[in-house]
């Protein structure tokens, strides 16, 4: 990357979209961001975070790179000439759920190709990222959207295009399942009688200083629960509970029925 200045275009200003600009604009990378959307109220959105927008993309526009931020079911519906990106060479990212690397290539007539599973996190610059590049991308596009994406948390590459469904279910969907435990652990701190405020701080200070014990040891989770449900004590209730319904079980069940909805998308139902 031997420009100083690098300018991305973000079609598609939606929850993702919105997110990546966000965690751009606030990464140290130097970044000219372009949001294009029809929707006047979400591209005034994006302008109350000080990242310009345009209801198309201009005609023979040439950024340095463009993200795809879309529904899957929109670009299916779209033609290149829809996009405005007939004449344009440079990288092309696919944050679409389901959409494969062959029909981006064929729909795009460029093999300058990746497709990235982002979570909202990225908007803190603290996301998780997985990678998939298409076999003919140059070096140097996979140098800068590796770059693009560090920038806004950790990033893997992922060879075998399949697991991108399985990175959909886990990675994208990531913070909503965490999200829907926290409101478990808050709907219980509340109903036994503590207050919303106390049970905000309670729940998020438990997962944050989690996380970080998670993050900083070698050991497997499961070691670090087993260091809590001590043997009679209180937290083995709840586990044992937990392990009686079977919640693993649930929730890896769960995420496959997301992985199965991103394989769906895919071939358009």
């Amino acid at each position: 990357m031997s420009k100083t200045t690098i300018e991305v275009v973000i079609i598609g200003a939606g929850h993702m979209g919105s997110a990546i600009a966000l965690g751009l604009k606030r990464s140290s990378l130097n970044i000219l961001i372009t949001a294009v959307d029809p929707d006047l109220a979400r591209r005034n959105a994006m302008t109350t975070m000080e990242i310009y927008t345009v209801e198309d993309l201009p005609n023979h526009s040439t950024p340095d790179l463009i993200i795809l931020a879309i529904p899957p079911q929109a670009f299916k519906k779209m033609s290149t000439k829809n996009l405005n990106l007939e004449q344009y060479e440079g990288p092309v990212i696919s944050v679409m759920a389901g959409i494969h690397l062959s029909e981006l290539a064929a729909k795009l007539n460029t093999p300058q190709l990746c497709r990235a599973i982002p979570n909202l996190a990225c908007a803190i610059n603290e996301g998780m990222t997985a990678l998939s590049f298409h076999t003919q991308i140059t070096e140097e596009n996979i140098r800068l959207i590796e770059a693009i994406f560090s920038s806004l948390g950790k990033t893997i590459t992922i060879k075998d295009e399949t697991l991108i469904d399985s990175a959909t279910a886990l990675i994208g969907g990531g913070p909503a399942y965490i999200s829907y435990f926290t409101a478990a652990l808050m709907e219980y701190a509340i109903s036994t009688g503590f207050d919303k405020d106390h049970a905000t701080s309670i729940a998020i200070q438990s997962l944050r200083g989690t996380t970080t014990l998670l993050s900083t040891s070698h050991n497997p989770p499961m070691a670090l629960c087993e260091k809590v449900m001590t043997p009679e004590g209180t937290t083995i209730q709840a586990i044992n509970f937990f392990n009686s319904m079977q919640l693993r079980t649930i929730i890896v069940d769960g995420l496959k029925r997301s992985q199965d909805r991103s394989i769906e998308l895919g071939k358009g139902v």
